[in-house]
């Protein structure tokens, strides 16, 4: 982490403290542990002994014009008394962040200046000789921003640089050699190429080498260090780009000792956690709460919630540590807002304990971050000249999952429920542990058995997932347990809620009404509150049943839906067709939308049919809106209809509803995420059938930098004789209302089509893509994103029969509307067909490498808005604060769904389009089960590209990469040998994803 400057004011009221403590003390016990005193610790005893950390931050790493001085940061000279107030605070480990720079002498051999390591190891022994443990890195040695900073992963003299990384770390580690388990060397801290975004494949090569010199390096040296436990980090420490697949590579143990067990690792891997970083680290107060003491909704950040830190977690854990190799969060920690947001302070506590519950329940280690300052956006938790807390509540939050479970009171617990009975949607129920004696301050743990049928959070807060039962366990650490059964029934009533897609930030608006449908069915009217941006942008409009897990497990089997009308703001818009049928024995939905196996109802949906007269709608702005309405400052839309007819399932007259305990509070299975940035594009396919529901959210909107790889320009040539000659020179768009000149063509005329780029505002980087109204749904075509300026002239050429087959156009289409569209300053040079006897001579190898076979769908006339697509999460180490780099990537709670027939099963993902920061892909699984699903059905499934959004099925986020999709409403039959199509947006990643662990359910 990096340097915050403001200081000047520590150092001018500890003038006269510094006389006394500037002189390094040496202290004049040893640890040189020779003589086989080390202890080997395995990875469980290691991960309990290291407990809680603290990092001794902004001292051994504080540089000036690159020369590393220990107080010229605003922090004292360190002295035994600080180490001893941070054990007495109850932490086990002390990260001692270090830099070298020009303490690195120009020599071959690079020589340390000896004084500096001395001055390092007396460190080192205050922590070692007093029983904790003590993290040595080289810190600020790999900033692009650091005077000095020489470890850089992305300069081009690599040769050199690893061979100086070399000489240094075998300095140190002789150094040290003889030094028992206590001492852990750290490669580096958050190294990367100094560019936010997405890795460099070459930089971060370059990281993966460094770790295996540091390891290499430091077990050759001798002594103990071929035992000793070894810490590395990824790509700037982030728990993304390190678990996913972005580059990251654990080094080979080549010399590790014999003495390890067979099996065992002796590496460790590093990440960092200041998310969400609006709250933990941005310096204002506009973000100053966090968690569920917030009190101030408006004060919390839209993502990194408790939830989505979990699942980072558990990430790590799945990745890494379950595989022998533990995690250290080597820094965390939230900045003090307390001078705007009082309230700030017990967030950050509780920030604070939910890392530490986490880490424990996952086997990481945490170490918070502690830069010595104290005051408006401090980190500190000690006073340095002083040695007393001064953040004791963070502290306290620490310590009531890290303290000293040797004084573990409980000798029992009792939970104030042993059964509870949840349904979904219903909110969060919160069992209440009783531990004996009654002032027993143990920690207690939360788990539970299946996370597909509920959750539970760190505060014994249950939701409902889905229909089943599970069980909740509440543990101490003497071992005592309660548990709770959990059955989450098959509910008695359909709740019904109305949802607003708007397209114009991709959000839902939810009305806060629900209709209560029981058995005797009736007439019901709900209404949601929504603007006038939001109501001229509608994408979809639609009421489902919110009290099941799956949209296909609604409590009756049967039932009439008659809409009446809608009614905005008092003015009444009646229906073209007003009955839907609920049928759960069809075995996919009509084309029309007017009968549907779930109770899932579409009424105005700019991708297929809407049923709402006098509405316009633009599919091709993927916008609709209610004609001649009267707008105000808050508009009330409302949905007046009536049930009727209804039969099977359940009988009841009244609904199963969760218990009343906080029944506003969402359940916790929802993933998470960062606000989505305004997209520009649709869903790629259209479905063939009219589907009900348009997609939930936006796809990520396509960057403006160039590819990586420029492609192949072709002869700027005229069209070949008896071409016809579609349109010249357009910087926006070619359209046509009269598809013939395509859906006439013969299969082998050619298209050619001639493009550049006009706008240096976007890189001079062109895109264009084809669009098509075909049948009343909109499909996609073919991209091209590869022009890089004015007289770069690409060249691509295709057949009608490839043109058509790409959008979806059969000899029975109707098409009525067809595009090119250009945005980022794309410009048509010329587009052209010839016939058979007139072909072009241009060759089609002259396609840009880098375009993707299928069109992003650009929206016609929505100018794209490029953003990036993660939210930052790197908090600064060293001067200046930077801003951060990673963004969230949606994560759940709940584990991935196995299917119990289903069996190993097969998949393909083939990437059909990518612009670096995500993508689109086709994902094909065979249904080799042997069952036909003629109900509906769940593809679960591992890919190693996040998914953002899936037009194709219902997706769902159920773990770290992984996901399960349903079939949409129109599609739920599944034969036993039949293949699904599924047509996805990806996050980014490697080019070539892979998708594994499929099963069918």
């Amino acid at each position: 982490m990096r340097l915050r400057k403001k200081v000047l004011a520590v150092l001018l009221t500890a003038a006269m403290l510094v006389t006394s403590a500037s002189c390094p003390q040496t202290n004049t016990k040893t640890v040189k542990a020779a003589g086989g005193s080390f202890n080997n610790l395995n990875q469980s005893r290691m991960t309990a002994a290291m407990g809680a950390g603290w990092n001794l931050g902004n001292q051994l790493e504080s540089a000036v014009g690159g020369t590393p001085e220990e107080t010229k940061w605003g922090n004292p000279t360190i002295t035994e008394d600080l180490i001893l107030a941070v054990k007495d605070a109850g932490f086990k480990s002390i990260r001692i962040p270090v830099s070298y720079l020009s303490k690195i002498g120009n020599d071959s051999n690079y020589t340390i200046d000896s004084a500096w390591l001395d001055r390092v190891q007396q460190v080192v022994d205050m922590c070692v000789d007093n029983g904790l443990y003590a993290i040595v890195n080289m810190h600020g040695d790999g900033y692009t921003s650091i005077d000095g900073g020489w470890l850089l992963c992305g300069n081009a003299d690599q040769t050199a640089i690893k061979k100086k990384y070399a000489a240094c770390w075998k300095q140190i580690a002789t150094r040290f050699k003889d030094y028992d388990e206590h001492l852990v060397f750290e490669s580096m801290n958050e190294e990367f190429d100094g560019t936010y975004g997405n890795p460099s494949s070459s930089a971060y090569a370059n990281i993966n080498a460094y770790n295996q010199i540091f390891v290499d390096t430091v077990r050759q040296t001798g002594g103990n260090n071929d035992m000793r436990w070894l810490l590395i980090p990824g790509w700037n420490t982030n728990i993304n780009y390190t678990a996913d697949d972005y580059g990251f590579k654990l080094p080979t143990d080549n010399y590790l000792s014999s003495k390890i067990g067979s099996g065992e690792k002796r590496i460790m891997v590093s990440v960092h956690y200041y998310d969400p970083w609006e709250f933990c680290g941005t310096e204002s107060g506009a973000v100053t709460q966090w968690g569920d003491t917030a009190t101030n909704s408006s004060k919390v950040a839209s993502w990194g919630d408790e939830t989505y830190m979990k699942s980072q977690f558990k990430k790590m854990h799945d990745k890494f540590v379950a595989k022998g190799y533990p995690v250290v969060i080597g820094e965390y920690g939230s900045i003090d807002k307390s001078n705007y947001d009082s309230a700030s302070t017990a967030n950050r506590k509780e920030f604070a304990q939910k890392v530490c519950y986490y880490s424990d329940m996952y086997g990481l280690i945490p170490v918070y971050w502690d830069n010595g300052y104290n005051g408006e956006y401090g980190f500190g938790l000690f006073d340095r000249y002083t040695y007393k807390v001064t953040q004791q509540s963070v502290i306290d939050g620490i310590m009531e999952i890290y303290g000293d479970t040797s004084e573990a009171t409980a000798t029992g617990i009792t939970l104030d429920k042993t059964s509870l009975t949840l349904a979904v949607g219903g909110g969060k129920q919160t069992l209440t542990a009783t531990l004996t004696p009654a002032d027993s301050k143990d920690k207690i743990t939360w788990t539970s058995s299946d996370e597909d049928v509920a959750t539970v959070n760190s505060k014994g807060q249950v939701s409902a997932v889905s229909t089943g039962t599970c069980t909740i366990t509440a543990s101490v650490p003497n071992g005592y347990k309660a548990t709770c059964k959990v059955t989450v029934p098959r509910p008695t009533s359909i709740r019904a809620k109305m949802y607003l897609l708007e397209t114009s930030s991709w959000k839902s608006v939810i009305s806060d009404d629900v209709a209560e449908i029981t058995s005797a069915g009736g007439e019901y009217s709900v209404s949601l509150k929504a603007t006038e941006e939001q109501l001229k942008n509608i994408g979809s409009l639609y009421i489902r049943d919110i009290s099941v897990g799956e949209e296909d497990a609604s409590a009756f089997d049967y039932a009439k839906i008659k809409v009446k009308s809608f009614t905005l703001n008092g003015k009444t818009y009646s229906m073209k067709n007003d009955t839907f049928t609920y049928d759960t024995s069809l075995s996919k939905g009509s084309e029309d939308g007017l009968s549907n196996p779930i109770f899932n109802f579409s009424f105005i949906n700019v991708w297929a049919n809407t049923h709402v007269n006098d509405v316009t709608v633009q599919n091709w702005n993927y916008i609709a809106y209610f004609n001649n309405a009267s707008y105000q400052t808050e508009n009330t839309l409302t949905i007046n209809f009536s049930v009727s007819d209804i039969k099977g399932g359940s009988t009841g007259g009244e609904a199963t509803t969760a218990p009343t305990t906080e029944p506003t509070v969402a359940p916790t299975v929802a993933p998470t995420t960062a606000p989505t940035v305004k997209p520009t594009v649709a869903p790629t396919v259209a479905p063939t059938v009219k589907p009900t529901v348009a997609p939930t959210t936006a796809p990520t909107v396509k960057p403006t930098v160039a590819p990586t790889v420029k492609p192949t320009v072709a002869p700027t040539t005229a069209p070949a004789t008896g071409s016809k000659v579609l349109c010249t020179n357009e910087t926006n768009k070619y359209e046509t209302w009269d598809a013939s000149w395509l859906t006439k063509a013969a299969d082998d005329d050619v298209i050619t089509l001639q493009y550049t780029c006009t706008d240096a505002s976007h890189g001079n980087w062109g895109v264009m893509s084809w669009g098509a109204s075909v049948d009343g749904g909109w499909n996609s075509g073919t991209s091209y994103n590869a022009a890089s300026n004015p007289t770069d002239v690409v060249t691509a050429t295709c057949t009608a029969a490839e043109l058509k087959d790409a959008l979806k156009i059969k000899k029975s289409s109707t098409v009525s509307y067809i595009c090119l569209y250009t945005w980022n300053g794309g410009k048509i040079v010329s587009l052209s067909i010839s016939d058979r006897t007139a072909k072009p001579t241009v060759a089609p190898t002259t396609v840009p490498t880098t375009a993707p076979t299928v069109a992003p769908t650009v929206a016609p006339t929505i100018a794209p808005t490029v953003a990036p697509t993660v939210a930052p999460t790197v908090a600064p180490t060293v001067a200046p604060t930077v801003a951060p780099t990673v963004a969230p990537t949606v994560a759940p709670t709940v584990a991935p769904t196995t299917a119990p027939d289903a069996g190993t099963l097969q998949g393909d993902i083939k990437v059909t389009g990518d612009w670096g920061t995500g993508g689109l892909a086709t994902i094909t699984i065979k249904n080799t089960t042997g069952k036909t699903f003629s109900d509906g059905w769940t593809v679960s499934f591992d890919c190693d590209r996040s998914i953002k959004n899936c037009w194709s099925g219902t997706l769902t986020n159920v773990g770290t990469n992984s996901y399960t999709i349903s079939n949409p409403g129109w599609d739920s039959y599944l034969a036993a040998g039949a293949t699904i199509s599924l047509n996805v947006e990806l996050g980014s990643g490697t080019a070539t994803p892979t998708v594994s662990n499929i099963s069918l359910k």
